[in-house]
């Protein structure tokens, strides 16, 4: 990785010379927990015209695709006001990054131009020069940003974690104006905040596990509406991995309870409480159910006939129609997986 961090810097300096352009100062930082390609890509949540058909320029504008590109279609869109205008989304971040991905295929130039040719091809003249100066001031803050990369080994520490992020927040600050800052990165800040306030959460020792699940409340009813089902997904993935971990090494209830809290909240973690208890419930009706079965099926006094009629009203007394089809259902994937 840093290989191909120091090309692309190298390239990209190559690259602004060619365009008659200097390149600013770098941006000292701290350092990070994760990449850039780390984060979470949260923008596209905000957008719902993402499923709308993406206009396709000509090929010839594009030039020759890199080979990855094959079978993909460009991962936004560039849009205009009534007026003529860009309008800034989060879509344009995304078509940069789309084109930009092809560096390490092809030199950084090949990319940027496409890109560039992409960019007048969509739009009008005024919004394709708006968005050709927000191409430059997003490679610029790539170039900038690898080398705060290569600058700060990542660290494990929440304090240098923080800085580090304090440090981006400042480098993008510094490029972008307010309204492409926050309409670019809003959501990976908010994003990179929240992971970083659950992990001290969880090692702050002046809490139990009550405590951290009632802090881990607060924080998730604090996150942005785009940002819920996301992180949910993550700590839910995080979640299971350490209870089979926890199972492994001979857990009990109120360890599985603790973990929960600590890793998703207290209201998380009383609804997977309620759903243990729902399952093991359910179990133990059908463990009843097929003993009381087997019952029939053994009865020596009962004709087939009347061992299905009796079978049959067994699952009607004790089940509704809709957990009948559950129950049908399970039996049919216990008997496809025994063979």
């Amino acid at each position: 990785m840093k290989l191909i961090a120091a090309l692309f810097v190298l390239t990209l300096l190559i690259g602004i010379v060619m365009n008659g352009s200097a390149p600013p100062d770098p941006v000292p930082a701290q350092t990070q927990s994760r990449t850039e390609n780390d984060r979470i890509n949260t923008s596209e949540t905000r957008l719902p015209e993402r499923s709308a058909p993406i206009p396709r320029p000509q090929t010839a504008a594009l030039g020759r695709l890199p080979g990855s590109f094959a079978g993909t279609q460009v991962d936004g869109r560039l849009r205009v006001d009534a007026a003529g205008k860009l309008i800034i989304d989060a879509e344009i971040r995304r078509v940069f990054d789309y084109f930009l991905a092809s560096i390490g295929e092809e030199p950084l130039e090949t990319s940027v131009n496409r890109l560039r040719r992409y960019i007048e091809a969509q739009l009008p003249t005024p919004a394709a020069g708006h968005a050709t100066q927000l191409l430059s001031q997003y490679l610029d803050y790539k170039r900038q940003l690898l080398m705060l990369e290569q600058q700060h080994m990542q660290q494990a520490d929440i304090d240098a974690m923080r800085n580090r992020l304090r440090a981006v927040q400042q480098l993008r600050a510094g490029i972008f104006d307010d309204l492409v800052h926050q309409t670019f990165f809003g959501l990976d800040e908010a994003a990179d905040r929240f992971m970083l306030d659950r992990l001290a959460i969880r090692h702050d020792p002046s809490l139990d596990a009550s405590g951290k699940g009632a802090a881990l409340d607060r924080l998730r009813n604090n996150l942005p509406a785009e940002l819920q089902d996301p992180m949910a997904a993550q700590m839910q993935v995080q979640l299971r991995e350490q209870t089979r971990a926890l199972a492994a090494s001979g857990g009990n209830p109120t360890d599985l309870r603790q973990l929960r809290q600590q890793l998703v909240g207290n209201a998380a973690a009383a609804r997977l409480e309620l759903l243990d208890a729902k399952r093991q419930a359910w179990q133990a009706r059908v463990t009843a159910y097929r003993e009381e079965k087997l019952r029939i099926e053994r009865s020596r006094g009962l004709g087939q006939a009347d061992k299905r009629a009796a079978i049959s009203r067994l699952a009607t007394e004790r089940f509704t129609e809709h957990e009948r089809q559950r129950l049908q259902a399970a039996g049919q994937l216990v008997a496809a997986e025994r063979g």
